[in-house]
């Protein structure tokens, strides 16, 4: 139910996003389990990333293009970080397809949730989770999906692209007072003022999973588990342990498997000071998966 492939590091130069920690994370957990397998995807067609997003956004970016359209990026522009972009939302798509055959599925990459459908922003050139969620209901028959993105960052471009879909759930625990500085409207929003900790963020999590099962029945969940929330992170201004940020991972799947809802699990933010605690509470992601969904 592990999806990775070493595409998925781009270069992007000195940056505060360490896209090589999706390797890191693959390596660590092999090195935990040799055993373990890990499922490649292959390219990504363009008519599904068009399930989420524009046909003139998407040829910006397959001419390496800088338009209105991505200089809200953050990123540089070329062709190999585009096809990482590519691929690491194919890599979505396959655990979304995992996650309906065993009941979960992670993908080492995505949670790229500033996305809009008509352009780049953040870190952000595709959304992929919105993709795979489109692709789901187009290709699989799945009715109705719950987005739960814990990242300390709101999920904007997710929550543009939903704002009107009925089918679609879009929740995201947020830092209050951090980036974007213009928030969308997700379907249910919990901002938190700076610093909160693991108890309480805790709390507001069990709270808000218990009013999206009041208001919505999914079939399937994707889950957004950005480690930014961590204490010690350079983009996050919350205080989340890294025994709290595990907490917050048995909290979202536990009330997955309560419901026998399948689940598709992304990486997302994570840029702590220390690399090695990024890796490890990733890690941390994929044992409660397995602990809590099995394999």
């Amino acid at each position: 139910m592990l999806v990775h492939h070493p595409d998925y590091f781009c270069e992007i130069g000195t940056h505060v996003f360490p896209t090589r920690k999706f390797g890191l994370v693959r390596d660590q957990l092999v090195a935990e389990d040799p055993s373990l397998v890990i499922n490649e995807p292959e390219a990504l067609p363009k008519e599904t990333a068009a399930l989420a997003h524009t046909s003139g956004y998407l040829e910006d970016l397959d001419g390496d293009e800088h338009t209105e359209r991505t200089e809200a990026s953050e990123l540089p522009l070329s062709r190999q970080i585009v096809n990482a972009y590519y691929l690491a939302t194919a890599g979505t798509c396959l655990a979304a397809k995992l996650a309906l055959e065993h009941g979960g599925g992670m993908n080492l990459s995505g949670g790229f949730h500033h996305a809009y459908a008509d352009r780049a922003e953040g870190f952000c050139y595709l959304n992929d989770v919105a993709i795979a969620a489109r692709q789901l209901q187009k290709d699989d028959g799945v009715g109705k999906v719950a987005i739960v993105d814990c990242d300390v960052h709101q999920g904007n471009g997710t929550a543009r692209i939903f704002e009107d879909d009925g089918t679609v759930f879009t929740f995201s625990m947020h830092q209050r007072d951090n980036y974007p500085m213009f928030k969308e409207k997700s379907d249910l929003d919990v901002d938190l003022p700076n610093g909160v900790g693991d108890d309480e963020f805790c709390e507001e999590l069990s709270g808000a999973l218990e009013r999206i099962s009041s208001e919505f029945e999914a079939d399937f969940v994707f889950y957004l588990a950005g480690v930014d929330p961590y204490e010690n992170d350079q983009l996050g201004g919350l205080g989340v342990s890294i025994d709290g940020m595990r907490r917050r991972d048995r909290l979202v799947l536990e009330w997955c498997r309560a419901s026998k809802t399948p689940v598709a699990v992304v990486l997302a933010g994570g840029y702590a000071f220390n690399t090695d605690d990024t890796v490890r509470m990733h890690c941390n992601t994929y044992h409660e998966l397995e602990s809590v969904i099995g394999q």
